[in-house]
């Protein structure tokens, strides 16, 4: 636990790095405007809710970017520590289960749909009912397409609070091509060759002639836990042993392209307990120990037909196999011996499938005006002891369309859509609508404005999901109803490019999202010390972004500010109590480039903000209203990458720059862990990384 003492000089360090970034944009922005050559611009395609790939700056959306660079320079070795250095993002460690909760813009991680080249992820876990997106393997990604807000017409249920698209790498334009990376990391103080510390290896390699493309490719990564204290047996984050592989082929002739992709993940994660201090008749002291056993398959088939420049179409379609088996048993410390623990719920394995099918048409009926509709199919079922009745079963169907309106001064761009819904399970929503429009108001000056009317349906695991260890005592409800939201988005954007030296962006935005029927915990009417799954109260979420990027000759820089405002529900019972409680965010990031020496040295910097709530307590014997707070902390990475001979490339670097380990809680109890107070897991400490990147093409 970091005393606030110890915060002082780094909240001064902090203090400086954000007066020189902000200093440095300042000056590379007016070197920007001083410089009038004229200059294409070269943006990023995307291709997330795109009708056809397209720059950042033509899209409707907002779309943020991560590109496989960014992540090489940040020696990212798991995909949570790429997303944790944006704006909006938040993670928060489940040390039960081993996992990672993720929020997006307020919104909890339910309501935020995980994608793999435009596919949803399968396999919701523990009690936040979410993706654990660190089961994805890093090395794998081309780039990951961000987009806030509601994207329910066209992605359906969990698009809530918006869309995180994983885009993998494809062959390329190279006829072949070899990749391999290997990373050693210290965890904290904790290191060594085999059984402590952070190891990542990965290897990859792709073909491609004429219009054939075949690959794949395995990665490995182990990571040795965390003790914090040596003295235990039990470790403050779980041991992870994970194997990952993926295969693909492609086949593109004129005017039809199709490709098939599999990805498979083998995990373990492990938490040794601590010997009993209370010993069993024979005098002998036991330690509980349990295993996280993760398995998925997941099979993608993507085809496409483009008939003539007014006609094309789209089909997509996904089969994911995951099962999560909970392995517990008992070591006796006289003995050494080992054995499976009797405990009700002790043992337990749950298989999910997930079938999406999902198919567009893009009718270009004139110059101005073009139209999309879709069908989309998700089905999942589930078997397993914590389902009831065993087996569950949910099925989805969804037709939507949009259109896309666009004068022919193309400084207008109007998107329509509508989504209609017919759930096996639940009452939908009719119809869900859309409407995202563009304004180029000037050369160098975009309006994005948008509402949607999003849901999220109850999930599988909230709708028939029992969950009892000893951390967690939780029941799922078949009477569920389906959240709804009216979200609004808009954003201003200025880009300003000149010559080859320098391009400036700088993006003030907001959002605004009122929830009704939020699904969360309630304790049970039965037993205070169960809780279920209920639609107990509306929620809103509202915020304000200021981001900037430049890059100018070698350097490269940005500099975020978010400011988000959660609802507080008391303020129904209490109107002396405010709406909304704040918390700031601040991002940057400044890197240059040896260009002659090919050599980069980059900061990575985020500051989350304390994050205040209302909760109900009991103080003698009465129920009462009290503000608790999460603490505010800075993270912040350094990394060097050093290109050497020809293929390789060296990284290193420090994660971790404040120590970060745990932060305080005031919260006073009661909820779906055991322990909720005091302080919160956030990292392990300073680390230290060192890996080898190797890369090789044959045009």
């Amino acid at each position: 636990m970091v005393p606030k003492e110890t915060l002082h000089p780094q909240l001064k360090i902090m203090r400086k790095i954000y007066s020189i970034s902000v200093a440095l944009l300042s000056v590379f922005a007016l070197a920007a405007q001083e410089d009038t050559t004229k200059t294409k611009e070269l943006g990023e395609v995307v291709i997330t809710g795109q009708y056809k790939p397209q720059s950042v700056k033509n899209s409707v959306y907002q779309v943020k970017v991560i590109t496989k660079e960014r992540i090489q320079k940040q020696g990212a070795s798991k995909l949570q520590d790429v997303l944790n250095n944006e704006l909006n993002i938040r993670f928060s460690q489940d040390l039960a289960t081993g996992g990672s909760d993720i929020s997006m813009l307020g919104l909890s991680g339910q309501n935020v749909k995980i994608l793999i080249d435009g596919l949803p992820m399968v396999g919701r876990q523990g009690t936040s009912n979410e993706i654990n997106i660190n089961q994805v393997d890093v090395n794998t990604i081309e780039r990951i397409e961000i987009i806030e807000g509601p994207m329910s017409v066209i992605y359906g249920a969990d698009a809530l609070a918006g869309v995180i698209n994983i885009i993998t790498k494809k062959a390329g334009a190279s006829k072949i091509s070899v990749t391999a990376r290997v990373q050693e990391e210290t965890v904290g103080k904790e290191y060594d060759w085999k059984t402590q510390g952070l190891h990542t290896q990965s290897v990859g390699v792709a073909f491609k002639h004429k219009g054939w493309e075949v690959g794949g490719g395995f990665g490995y990564y182990y990571f040795g836990g965390w003790k914090g204290d040596s003295s235990r047996r039990e470790l403050t984050q779980h041991w992870k042993d994970q194997i990952t592989a993926n295969g693909f082929v492609g086949y593109s002739a004129g005017k039809f392209n199709i490709r098939y992709r599999i990805d498979g993940l083998d995990e373990i994660i492990t938490n040794p307990g601590n010997f009993t201090q209370k010993q069993n008749e024979s005098g002998d002291s036991l330690a509980f120990d349990q295993e996280y056993l993760s398995r998925r398959v997941m099979q993608q088939l993507q085809a496409g037909y483009f008939v003539n420049s007014n006609l094309s179409f789209q089909a997509q379609a996904s089969y994911s196999d995951y099962s999560r088996q909970v392995f517990s048993s008992v070591l006796s410390q006289n003995t050494g011996k080992l054995s499976l623990s009797p405990a009700t719920g002790s043992q337990s394995t749950v298989d999910f499938n997930g079938i999406t099918a999902r198919a567009t048409a893009l009718y270009k009926i004139s110059h101005v005006f073009s139209l999309q509709p879709g069908v989309d199919i998700n089905i999942e079922s589930g078997e397993g002891e914590r389902l009831a009745n065993g087996t569950n079963r949910v099925e989805d169907y969804a037709f939507f369309i949009t259109s896309e309106i666009t004068p022919k001064n193309n400084k207008i761009n109007i998107r329509p859509g509508l989504r209609f819904i017919k759930n096996s399970v639940y009452d939908a929503p009719p119809v869900i609508p859309s409407i995202n429009a563009k304004f180029g108001l000037t050369k160098d000056i975009d309006l994005r404005l948008a509402y949607a009317r999003g849901f999220r349906s109850p999930s599988l695991r909230e709708l028939y999901f029992n969950f009892f260890d000893a951390n967690h005592q939780i029941i799922g409800n078949p009477d569920l109803k389906a959240e709804t939201s009216n979200s609004f988005t808009g954003s201003l954007t200025w880009r300003k490019v000149t010559g080859q030296k320098a391009a400036f962006t700088a993006t003030l935005s907001g959002f605004y999202n009122d929830v009704k029927n939020l699904i969360d915990f309630a304790i049970s009417p039965n037993d205070p010390a169960v809780f279920n799954y209920q639609n107990i109260e509306n929620y809103k979420s509202r915020g304000v972004n200021l981001a900037g990027t430049l890059n100018y000759k070698n350097w490269n820089a940005s500099l975020g500010f978010g400011y988000t405002g959660r609802y507080n529900q008391f303020t129904e019972e209490d109107k002396s109590l405010p709406e909304f409680k704040w918390s700031p965010e601040i991002n940057s990031t400044i890197g240059y480039n040896f260009s002659k020496i090919d050599f980069n040295v980059n900061l990575f910097y985020k500051f989350t903000g304390k994050l205040p709530y209302y909760q109900l307590t009991t103080v003698n014997s009465q129920d009462v209203i009290v503000l608790a707070e999460t603490e505010g902390y800075h993270w912040a990475d350094l990394t060097l990458n050093k290109k050497l001979f020809k293929y390789f490339t060296i990284n290193a670097g420090i994660k971790n720059l404040f120590d970060v380990d745990f932060v305080n809680s005031t919260a006073t109890g009661g909820g779906t862990h055991s322990s909720v107070g005091g302080a919160r897991s956030i990292g392990y400490g300073r680390s230290y990384f060192a890996g080898l990147v190797f890369n090789w093409d044959k045009k």
